[in-house]
């Protein structure tokens, strides 16, 4: 099994939490031009597309997240886990992996996703493990670490990984 491991230590746009870890199991990325993904998500002029964020794309003025885009393009993909918009590339990146392990710094800022870790790991769920289910959380130290993974029962057969 092939593990690939993203390390981020910048402040998530979405969150405005400070991941100290991302990493994420036989990842796999089906990509799409942002004209594409434009057409797809209902805006009728595509004249000027661009990056809002790294998981939103402006239309035409119109912003859409990017992961309405795969959750209609993959309805049935149980390890879809969240849409990266590439700014550089033009492309948006439908993200699936079979698991997913996120560690957020718990300082004056983010205290509000650690008081309630398992709502804290919701709210993250969201944005970096859209279809996989809880499967772990604590609290180490200062750090709120949350596991998610595909729903119990079901083996990694199933999925395209």
């Amino acid at each position: 099994m092939i593990i690939k491991t993203i390390f981020i230590t910048f402040l998530s746009l979405n969150l405005n939490a400070a991941i100290i870890k991302h990493d994420i199991l036989n990842a796999k990325f089906e990509e799409f031009t942002f004209k594409e993904v434009c057409e797809k998500l209902g805006a009728k002029n595509l004249e000027l597309i661009e990056a809002k964020s790294e998981s939103e794309i402006d239309c035409m003025g119109k912003v859409f997240p990017a992961i309405n885009f795969c959750l209609n393009k993959f309805p049935l993909e149980k390890t879809l886990t969240r849409a990266i918009v590439d700014d550089k590339t033009k492309k948006v990146k439908c993200e699936m992996s079979a698991s997913v392990m996120i560690s957020v710094s718990c300082d004056k800022t983010d205290l509000k996703y650690c008081f309630e870790p398992e709502k804290g790991c919701e709210q993250l769920k969201k944005i970096y493990a859209n279809r996989l289910s809880i499967a772990h959380f604590s609290m180490l130290e200062k750090n709120l670490n949350c596991y998610f993974a595909k729903p119990y029962g079901e083996t990694l057969n199933e999925s395209r990984l």
